[in-house]
């Protein structure tokens, strides 16, 4: 299918070092051709292509519910994850951010936040480090740094099909690792409240870029995709 992708495109890119406001950021829309992962099943992967639409039930009946989230939902994630990576151990995001399409309104329960409607990355090197250390205990922080550590994104959708905003996941073998990317910084609220700050980044245009979606997603499926392995092969999206 053909679609519009919102990309960044300042007048003149800004000097090396400088990260402008992800939340303020001059934007344009590409036309651009995204690929239908439904007639390959089983055919991406979070080594080669950096995401995979995986078979994940959950036993969550309200997402909404912070505590139903913290006690369920993270130890799915965490189980999820260490199946499908071989990885040894999970942690959870403290306070994981639940998105809404712009069409649903002002008013938003606590912890939502409007959907990331250009092409970009939540996380860089630099942010998945700061994670990192605010996920595990202290103690833990300098074996984990020093071993292979990731940051994966697992998104499922509250709603049957159809879904009107699907997400668009692009080939991370399509990406230029410094021509197209532009870190950024962003700060928000968290659903506790509190204000975080992380550095991200926010994508050019480029031709080569190869996008895919899952149309009509159901609440037991979900799409598991790569934001930082500091293995040098794998490295940020």
């Amino acid at each position: 299918m053909q679609a519009t992708i919102a990309y960044y495109e300042p007048e003149a890119r800004p000097a090396p070092g400088v990260r402008p406001d992800f939340t303020a950021l001059p934007l344009a829309g590409q036309r651009v051709h995204v690929g239908d992962m439904r007639p390959r099943p089983g055919w991406f992967s979070l080594d080669r292509e950096g995401f995979a639409l995986v078979t994940a039930p959950t036993g969550v009946a309200d997402f909404y519910d912070r505590g139903e989230v913290a006690s369920t939902y993270a130890r799915e994630v965490g189980a999820l994850l260490r199946d499908l990576t071989g990885c040894t151990a999970t942690a959870v995001l403290k306070s994981p951010v639940i998105r809404v399409s712009d069409r649903a309104g002002p008013a938003r329960p606590a912890g939502a936040t409007f959907t990331g409607d250009f092409a970009h990355a939540d996380f860089s090197a630099a942010a998945a480090r700061q994670m990192l250390r605010q996920s595990v205990p202290p103690s833990e922080v300098p074996l984990r740094l020093a071993s292979r550590y990731s940051v994966f994104n697992v998104w499922r959708t509250f709603s049957g099909p159809p879904q009107d905003v699907p997400l668009a996941l692009c080939d991370a073998r399509s990406v230029s690792p410094v021509r197209d990317k532009q870190y950024c910084s962003i700060t928000m609220k968290t659903a506790g409240g509190e204000t975080a700050s992380w550095e991200n980044i926010a994508y050019l245009h480029s031709a080569e870029h190869s996008w895919w979606c899952c149309p009509d997603m159901t609440r037991d499926e979900a799409h598991v995709f790569r934001s930082f392995d500091s293995d040098p092969a794998r490295a940020e999206q």
